[in-house]
């Protein structure tokens, strides 16, 4: 475990000069199996960007604000989030989102936990605001030679691990 958490420190270090002073991200709170990015939330916040999580309304991948890591709690599917009164995102303000996968490959393919939720998202936000980067964060051992895809599945604008930043030509 000591491994990943250095490796999730790392990554937060390839994040955080990707995202301007001022910004707005949605990120998220991370099951054991992901990059833990709450040192890099904690930057975030105290550096005056906005901070967003996921959480699930009616089914639904949303998004609302992160103020403080220590106001968060267990929502629908037991994954902490922002509390139910928490600011929603605004679509159009959205710089950056910051995606947790099972696995990445070189052409930016992401495989999720199976529910399509963050394609869905994913795929609205895009029509609501092309300049958002899309950014898929991993563990090294998570990158792997090809995804399966299918056609609803969106593909990712760059993936960071701690080895760098692969993004779109």
């Amino acid at each position: 475990m000591n491994e990943l958490n250095a490796e999730s420190r790392s990554v937060c270090k390839r994040i955080l000069p990707l995202i301007p002073e001022g910004s707005s991200v949605c990120a998220y709170y991370p099951l054991k199996t992901e990059v833990d990015l709450r040192s890099l939330m904690r930057t975030l916040i105290e550096r005056g960007d906005t901070v967003y999580l996921p959480c699930f309304e009616k089914g639904d991948l949303t998004f609302r604000q992160l103020t403080n890591l220590g106001d968060i709690h267990l929502g629908e599917f037991g994954i902490p989030e922002p509390a139910p009164e928490s600011t929603h995102y605004d679509p159009q303000m959205i710089d950056m989102v910051l995606v947790p996968g099972r696995a990445f490959d070189r052409n930016r393919r992401r495989l999720g936990r199976g529910n399509g939720g963050y394609d869905r998202w994913i795929s609205r936000h895009r029509k609501e605001n092309t300049q958002t980067q899309i950014i898929g964060v991993a563990f090294e051992c998570q990158i792997v030679q090809e995804v399966p895809c299918e056609a609803h599945d969106e593909r990712m604008d760059g993936v960071v691990t701690a080895r760098g930043y692969t993004k779109a030509n």
